[in-house]
């Protein structure tokens, strides 16, 4: 029997909550909650915003789920919302909008969506995104620099060759 979306959020005063169905990775055991990042389709998104916002939740309600878009923050404020020695937002059931509310910044990605409008809900790992995030910037910037040096010196090759002249041949 297929679950409703309805049933896939619970009063956050009750446990333990439903865990979401299958994804692409296997079925998902975490329960949605306070803390969770969760990706979506909403169905009843304005032209020009997110159709497929990733937002890590601050509150479940009766009718809608809000949370923050991290869509619409940068690198580094993503990083500091999901790392424990930042705002701990990660799987964290005591994260609210009471952490976040001084900060305007991310406040503007803040946002409220309808249950009835999420389609094809995924539970994301927060301790796996935050790995691939260390990872990403683990580069160091001079071999950056080196590597775009060696790609502008073939690029230069390739561009500037010396054609033989017909008597050369």
């Amino acid at each position: 029997m297929a679950e409703t979306i309805e049933s896939l959020f619970k009063n956050l005063g009750s446990f333990p909550f439903t865990s979401v169905r299958a994804n692409q990775y296997g079925p998902t055991l975490k329960p949605l909650g306070k803390g969770s990042l969760v990706q979506f389709t909403y169905e009843f998104a304005k032209p020009g915003h997110d159709r497929t916002p990733l937002i890590v939740v601050t509150d479940i309600m009766q009718n809608y789920i809000r949370g923050i878009n991290v869509h619409y923050l940068t690198f580094p404020v993503i990083k500091n919302i999901l790392q424990v020695s930042g705002m701990n937002a990660c799987n964290n059931p005591n994260f609210s909008y009471a952490n976040i509310k001084s900060d305007r910044y991310i406040i503007s990605a803040f946002r409220q969506y309808k249950k009835i409008g999420l389609k094809r809900l995924k539970i994301l790992d927060c301790s796996f995104i935050l790995n691939v995030m260390g990872s990403v910037r683990a580069i160091d910037p001079q071999e950056v620099e080196a590597i775009r040096n060696t790609i502008r010196e073939q690029l230069n090759r390739t561009i500037n060759q010396v054609v033989p002249t017909v008597r050369e041949i």
